[in-house]
């Protein structure tokens, strides 16, 4: 039944059908098969076909974790970390991951020591989310180095989200000086262009970060069916909603075509 879901959803012998796919991935959910509780879960969380809807996924990733399964334990995690599907509760995401985390899941380790992070910048400790994230950056890049020899793609995407909250902390300087290495170590990440945009942006590097924010106009997100004028909206709605505004966000929205 797994099998048979797969090669409708990927369109193998037959045009994709994400509605054949669901069908029979239900069905062998019905009877216990967690590989089949977790495609629904991606299924729903991607939207393929149509049928993006964020609870049902949290909700398939919860019975895929009730079942014992480490995937379903971190994703349920990061559905209450990022408030997908559920209400936002940082608690219930630490418990989540641990669970993982205490069964050797890698990813859910990482999830685990970027929570507290997060839960800073939410609650809008950007300092304190600054000290973390620079913690962590330096713990990431010496186990990355000691495994491979030299930093590299994990080291750029934990500067990266230093920079980030460099940015909302107001240190737009240490920001610049993130990016500038991310960048370095791992080039065009558009996250990474973004952050480093916003940040000549704010520190009055006006031409530089114009050229940034449009040279990547319409390209694709790591996220599904997200473009570059879309993240931009975003991250400008959280610095507003930070209090951090710069009378070039107006502007760059006009000629991005983002309306608010």
């Amino acid at each position: 039944m797994v099998n048979l879901g797969v090669l409708y959803y990927v369109g193998k012998g037959a045009a994709p059908d994400y509605a054949k796919a669901r069908e029979w991935y239900e069905k062998a959910a019905a009877k216990g098969e967690v590989v089949a509780m977790l495609s629904l879960a991606l299924l729903y969380s991607t939207g393929q076909g149509g049928a993006k809807n964020y609870a049902k996924a949290c909700e398939w990733f919860e019975k895929a974790a009730a079942n014992g399964d480490l995937v379903g334990m971190d994703h349920l995690g990061s559905c209450y970390d990022i408030g997908f599907g559920v209400a936002q509760d940082f608690a219930k995401a630490r418990e989540w991951y641990e669970k993982a985390a205490a069964k050797g899941y890698p990813a859910a380790q990482i999830h685990l020591e970027r929570l507290p992070i997060r839960e800073a910048q939410t609650t809008g400790r950007y300092a304190e989310a600054l000290r973390f994230g620079e913690a962590l950056a330096a713990k990431v890049e010496t186990v990355e180095t000691k495994r491979d020899g030299k930093p590299g793609k994990e080291t750029a995407e934990a500067l990266n989200d230093v920079a980030w909250s460099a940015i909302l902390a107001r240190e737009f300087s240490k920001a610049l000086t993130a990016t500038d290495r991310s960048h370095t170590l791992f080039p065009h990440d558009l996250q990474i262009e973004s952050n480093r945009a916003h940040a000549l942006m704010f520190m009055g590097h006006a031409d530089e970060a114009r050229v940034l924010y449009l040279a990547h106009r319409g390209e694709p997100l790591s996220e599904p069916d997200k473009v570059w004028e879309r993240g931009i909206a975003e991250d400008f709605a959280e610095f507003r909603k930070a209090g951090l505004t710069h009378p070039m966000m107006a502007d760059i929205e006009k000629e991005l075509g983002i309306s608010r």
